[in-house]
């Protein structure tokens, strides 16, 4: 049995006792999944089983996150159908989706900044670790998917190149894993109200690692993407603070790859992605 959203709902409904009706689907970006139901209500859901189990997680993440004030929707349940669907119902976030990426000003990404400051030693103990994934793609070749961009050429392998160069002092580092990462965060994925940010979403990936890897995340896409002057340098230099060099370096050329990869495979061409990795290497003089 394959899962629809329809069915996905109606199982919600019959789980929780509820009557929520489907509005609309929540779109943007390469993925979807998000639909907004009756009520003030977001249910996402996945077709992929095997991602209930980072679902599960992502909720007690979401849960010591707005402990702290980190503003990502409150979860309200969490679930899987019988056809091995994961999915979870969130808060509907009132502002408006970044779409002009322009209206990401310095003012916006100091905010930013000082959120992501929050996720500070929020995951002390082991689990899904971006700082031992980061290191391991690019150092080690887990999951094959290194060698797999190279293989693109052109100037994506120059870039995956730049990255080995960059990274290459760095192959007895231990990087730092205490720290809430959300794992997707760009500049599509933050609400705002006005000038404010309203909440910051997508957060199911999250694990631990150092905060460092989603500043480069926003450092990268606020160059890709064409925020205001001055932005991407704003982030790099928190990614910094965060998590100095060596993590910088390792999660920048863990990020670049895969999303090359996941762009790739749903376009045939990575070429969307270049200007951010090639601007996020010269802001590090790489």
């Amino acid at each position: 049995m394959t899962d629809t959203t329809a069915s996905v709902l109606a199982e919600v409904n019959v789980a929780l006792g509820t009557e929520y009706e489907l509005v609309r689907e929540l779109t943007g970006g390469f993925q979807s999944g998000a639909y907004e139901l009756t009520g003030g209500v977001v249910l996402k859901w996945s077709s992929s089983p095997g991602w209930a189990r980072r679902v599960r997680r992502a909720a007690e993440l979401v849960r010591r996150a707005r402990a702290v004030g980190y503003p990502t929707p409150a979860w309200l349940a969490v679930g899987t159908t019988a056809a091995g669907s994961p999915y979870q119902l969130q808060e509907f976030v009132a502002g408006t989706p970044v779409r002009d990426y322009t209206l990401v000003t310095a003012e916006v990404a100091r905010e930013v900044i000082a959120i992501c400051s929050l996720q500070r030693d929020l995951v002390p103990e082991e689990g899904v670790s971006w700082s031992v994934w980061s290191r391991g793609v690019v150092l080690e070749g887990w999951d094959g998917v290194w060698e797999r961009v190279r293989g693109y050429g052109g100037e994506t392998l120059e870039l995956v190149e730049r990255y080995e160069k960059l990274c290459r002092p760095y192959r007895d580092e231990v990087l730092p894993e205490d720290d809430l990462v959300h794992g997707d965060l760009n500049l599509g994925n933050l609400i705002l109200d006005g000038d404010r940010v309203a909440g910051i979403v997508d957060v199911e990936a999250a694990g631990s690692g150092s905060r460092a890897y989603d500043l480069v995340s926003l450092a990268t896409s606020a160059a890709r993407d064409g925020a205001a002057p001055g932005v991407d340098e704003l982030f790099v230099e928190a990614a910094l603070q965060a998590g100095g060099r060596a993590t910088v370096a390792l999660c920048a050329g863990a990020a670049f790859v895969s999303i090359a990869e996941f762009v790739h495979e749903r376009t045939g061409s990575a070429e969307w992605i270049h200007y951010g990795a090639q601007r996020l290497l010269d802001l590090l003089d790489a």
